[in-house]
């Protein structure tokens, strides 16, 4: 383990620099959590026992004078682009801060996962000692499902996150991935045993249908001295590479969308689609009716914990109101401490509905559903909007490749240019699909429709 003087003296020398930049590579890690990993500050001998503990890229920043602190008041303003891009040391924390940065957006997902997997762990080896708030329920007041804070305070932030999309998480070392899928009989569990010599009812570990390929998502930022001149300062570098992530987030939650409604890897592997008609006969948008129907269409664990749909079919369901009265048809939606539900609190539902479904709205689900006749190539009327309602934690799972850079820097010799190129592996696959998806024709029928005819999924128009 490091010292702070040894630590600081691995980042400046350079022959020193580039033999650490090579074993955080062998160790799979980005190059400040290696630091991390070889730096003890209590080497150091002057730690008491209320003084801070400094990371080590903290501590580098500190050595080198590099802040993005902002406040004028005091006088301190962020280090200039131009002075660092000077010094080869400061312009190699610089690359640094800001593939941290992209990676605080990228990796949130995980991380939150990873703090899940945490939690419930604990709740494992605290087996029969349920005293803590942590042990609570799910969707109850204590530990509810989804804090509604809004964003508005954070810079940068994406409009609908991955967590919304899945609590599944996955990483694989393998070029193809296939989901794990446990396959039982559902009646083996009320099954007597009969004799001594009776074998058990079995479950097996199935796998998907069709495997999936994680893919390799590249984008390149220039890294010079002209470049980040018209920064100025370094925090706004670091601002711009936050920003990328957050659009890479964005094009990660577009292709989770379409894999809800086609499926990874080949026909019929997406939700279960349904018109609006077999909810209420009579509707043409999300009815009282239509939304308690398509509640039900959940069971046995599953549950409908998600919604996402176009904005104008998402405006209807929040101004909807019950039938010839004033009560909203958000009064239908659970509370968050499970206690209140129904008309006005008049029933508390023993189901294990999702309490406070989310609900939310993107442009790519417009005119997604086509009737096509029984021949399945000729259409029947128009396209329409499609609704996703969904359980999170069984629909799809975002797949990451392993021991994988997420970064890259790379040199144009020819045109003397410096990139930094954020790269990642990472694919979306089908988990439970058809139970867990349910995809809804948002609208009425056509009007020459007919009995055999078959609602489909299109392309989005580009």
């Amino acid at each position: 383990m490091l010292d702070t003087r040894e630590l600081i003296q691995r980042v400046t020398n350079e022959d020193q620099r580039v033999k650490t930049v090579e074993e955080a590579a062998e160790e799979g890690k980005p190059y400040s959590a290696y630091l991390d990993s070889i730096y003890d500050p209590e080497k150091d001998g002057e730690l008491g026992p209320d003084d801070d503990r400094l990371s080590a890229m903290e501590v580098v920043q500190d050595e080198l004078e590099m802040t993005t602190e902002c406040n004028p008041a005091a006088g301190i303003f962020p280090t200039r682009c131009e002075d660092v891009m000077k010094d080869p040391t400061k312009t190699f924390v610089l690359k640094e801060m800001c593939l941290n940065a992209y990676r605080s957006v990228s990796y949130a997902p995980q991380i939150a996962a990873a703090a899940r997997k945490a939690e419930r762990r604990a709740r494992w080896e605290r087996a029969g000692s349920f005293n803590s708030v942590h042990d609570t329920e799910p969707g109850s007041a204590l530990t509810p499902y989804h804090d509604a804070m809004a964003h508005w305070d954070q810079d940068v932030e994406v409009d609908i996150r991955i967590e919304e999309l899945t609590s599944r998480f996955a990483e694989t070392s393998k070029s193809d991935y296939r989901a794990t899928i446990m396959e039982y009989d559902e009646n083996a569990f009320r099954e007597e045993r009969r004799t001594p010599a009776s074998d058990p009812p079995m479950a097996t570990f199935e796998t998907s249908p069709r495997p999936i390929r994680p893919k390799k998502r590249m984008l390149a930022i220039p890294f010079t001295y002209e470049h980040l001149r018209e920064v100025e300062f370094i925090d706004k570098a670091m601002e711009h590479v936050e920003e990328i992530a957050v659009q890479r987030t964005m094009a990660k939650v577009d292709e989770g969308l379409e894999t809800m409604l086609f499926g990874a890897g080949g026909d019929d592997l997406g939700g279960t689609i349904i018109p609006l008609t077999d909810l209420d006969k009579d509707a043409t948008t999300m009815t009282p009716k239509a939304w308690l129907t398509l509640q039900k269409k959940f069971k046995r664990s599953y549950m409908m914990t998600s919604g996402i749909g176009y904005d104008d079919d998402i405006t209807d369901i929040q101004l909807a109101k019950i039938s010839g009265t004033n009560v909203m048809m958000q009064a239908l939606i659970e509370r968050d401490n499970a206690v209140l539900s129904g008309f006005g609190g008049a029933f508390r539902v023993m189901n294990q509905l999702s309490q406070g479904i989310g609900i939310g709205w993107h442009e790519n689900l417009k005119d997604r559903l086509q009737f096509f006749q029984s021949n399945g190539t000729t259409k029947r009327g128009g396209t329409y909007n499609a609704y996703i309602a969904y359980d999170l934690r069984k629909a799809i799972e975002f797949v990451t490749q392993m021991n994988t850079d997420i970064i890259e820097t790379t040199r144009d010799m020819l045109k003397q240019v410096e990139y930094i190129v954020c790269s990642e592996i990472w694919g979306w696959i089908s988990y439970q699909p058809k139970k867990a998806i349910y995809i809804i024709q948002m609208g009425g029928l056509p009007s020459n429709h007919a009995g055999t005819d078959v609602l489909k999924v299109v392309e989005l128009e580009k």
